[in-house]
């Protein structure tokens, strides 16, 4: 539930900052997006280690002070909001630079901000439901082809969501 609430947060507060945006002409505003998205896909693609800035910090154990239900629910809104921590792929920013360019619904921002959040919390309760033995390693030698593969999907939807949003 914190991840979910992190990233929600992180979506409401990438909404009022559209507002800054929106005078700029959709048309422009598009051009922006695409040429945005394409370099954020090809810089994931192209490089080893995503280049971006963000904290590259783990979220310190202190956070689990207050007791494991505590300290498990901040770290989940500090791992959803996506700025606390590590974020390994371009998806996230394509997100973002999608919510400040479309200027979509503050509902919306929120939505798709909680998404994220939830979206990190994933490979924990795959764990939790399946219990599978062999996943981390899975996800050790699979993780940036995974990560790519996260940004070039984000990559196709949100230029089809702000497609079909100019389109409409």
């Amino acid at each position: 539930m914190g991840t979910t609430l992190g990233g929600a947060a992180t979506g409401a507060a990438l909404g009022v900052l559209a507002g800054l945006v929106s005078p700029i002409p959709a048309p422009v505003r598009m051009v922006l997006l695409v040429l945005a998205v394409v370099a954020l896909t090809l810089l994931d693609l192209l490089t080893p280690a995503l280049p971006l800035p963000q904290r590259s910090a783990l979220i310190p154990q202190e956070v689990f002070a207050r007791g494991i239900a505590r300290g498990g629910f901040r770290f989940g809104l500090e791992y959803g909001c996506g700025w606390r921590t590590l974020v390994p792929s371009a998806a996230s920013w394509l997100a973002a630079v999608f919510v400040l360019l479309v200027v979509p619904p503050w509902w919306a921002a929120v939505v798709l901000g909680a998404a994220f959040g939830f979206s990190r919390s994933w490979a924990v309760l795959v764990w939790i439901g399946l219990g599978a033995p062999g996943w981390q390693d899975f996800l050790a030698r699979h993780s940036r082809v995974l990560e790519r593969a996260g940004s070039v999907l984000a990559a196709v939807l949100l230029l089809g969501a702000a497609w079909a949003r100019l389109a409409g």
